[in-house]
């Protein structure tokens, strides 16, 4: 009898502390993951404001705010946290061509971005100086753009290691037109930018800027139902967003944007979420696999945009991308999992 009183007050300290470990899948302690902040309320920062999606994961969500992809691959590599939801395409190929181990298990939306421009431009003959921030999806698709305008090498590119300092650069007139997300044009157009391109034009022409929930892979094999948890909620947060009770679910996440909920409701609701519908074409194609969906021949794409801007050596091959790319827990959801 004391032997076993003893080990359930160790057992009490330990789970007290957070160093007990959780069998059969679940988690200790709580789960950090890597956001942005802005108007549009990401699915993580929706998860988070509401309990009854929030309760839903077996682990205690904690966000972290990132200002770029690229900052946030490199957190998560250093191991400041396991997960980083709506980082693009650019930021998580870098990382994994460069020996991060870390695989997508969602595809969350697509890039509103947009090229906001000042009254001196007309026509894209007229772009001088465009900023945009450095690696991200934006600058995949802008040199995709200028690529298909004929403009590569006409156009200076002003790399910025924020979206807020390039935003406060045109507001300067230091440069003429920026490349820039849906979150910060709402506040350009409110000082007289207008859009001459948006990307939903530009992912027509292959280069399309895909956001992402992405998990390390050490994380995904030590704890799978806190990251399917994770993917079921953050799917029913994009839905709950864009339904009759939208508006209930995007104002509590304003206190995680930094913005007026008023201007996260008018932001968010008409981001292009992926739809649910559309969901599984992301991640695998038609014979189930990975390396036919819609991520690999978008990766491999901007694997390319890497090389030839000195960030990755090599473009890897598919079987090498797919491998970055885990469908089971959306097949999974997809299958009652989420109940």
């Amino acid at each position: 009898m004391p032997d076993k009183r003893l080990a359930a007050a160790i057992a009490l300290v330990l789970a007290a502390t957070g160093c007990a470990g959780a069998a059969g899948g679940g988690t200790a302690g709580p789960l950090r993951i890597g956001y942005f902040q802005g108007a549009v309320a990401g699915p993580e920062s929706v998860v988070a404001a509401n309990e009854e999606l929030a309760s839903k994961v077996p682990a205690r969500i904690e966000l972290r705010p990132i200002d770029s992809g690229v900052a946030g691959m490199a957190q998560l590599r250093a191991g400041a946290f396991p997960v980083v939801s709506g980082v693009g395409n650019p930021p998580f190929v870098g990382a994994f061509t460069n020996g991060t181990d870390v695989r997508v298990v969602f595809a969350e939306s697509l890039d509103q971005s947009g090229l906001a421009v000042n009254d001196e431009i007309e026509s894209p003959s007229d772009l001088r100086k465009i900023g945009v921030l450095v690696g991200s999806t934006l600058d995949f698709q802008l040199r995709g753009w200028l690529k298909e305008q004929g403009l590569t090498g006409k156009v200076q590119i002003a790399s910025f290691a924020s979206e807020a300092a390039e935003a406060a650069a045109w507001k300067a007139g230091k440069i003429d037109a920026v490349f820039i997300s849906q979150a910060f044009l709402l506040e350009l157009r409110r000082h007289g930018a207008r859009v001459l391109v948006g990307s939903a034009e530009i992912a027509e022409k292959g280069y399309a800027a895909v956001n992402l929930l992405a998990v390390s892979s050490a994380y995904i094999r030590q704890n799978p139902q806190a990251v399917q948890a994770l993917v079921c909620q953050i799917s029913r947060a994009q839905t709950l967003v864009k339904g009759p009770q939208g508006e209930r679910y995007i104002r509590p996440a304003a206190r995680f944007l930094g913005v007026r909920p008023e201007d996260a409701v008018e932001a968010t609701r008409n981001y292009p979420y992926i739809p649910a519908a559309e969901e599984t074409s992301w991640l695998k194609g038609p014979d189930g696999r990975a390396a036919s969906g819609r991520l690999v021949q978008n990766f491999r794409l901007t694997a390319e945009f890497l090389v030839s801007q000195g960030r990755a050596k090599t473009v890897p091959g598919t079987e090498q991308i797919a491998a970055h790319v885990d469908p089971t827990f959306w097949d999974k959801a997809q299958a009652g999992g989420c109940k």
